[in-house]
């Protein structure tokens, strides 16, 4: 089985391959994306990782 993820800035990809390179599964998850100063935007890591 093969994983790919692609976080980016507004979303996260997931797709699970098996050995074929077939799909087993993928999903996709938006993010929220929260201002700490008026010129940046972040991404707190715990929501990443909780999937919200």
């Amino acid at each position: 089985m093969y994983i790919g993820i692609d976080l980016g800035t507004s979303g996260v990809k997931v797709i699970l391959l098996n050995e074929q390179g077939e799909v087993v599964a993928a999903q996709t998850e938006k993010l929220t994306v929260s201002p700490p100063a008026s010129t940046l935007v972040g991404t707190r890591p715990g929501t990443v990782v909780a999937g919200n």
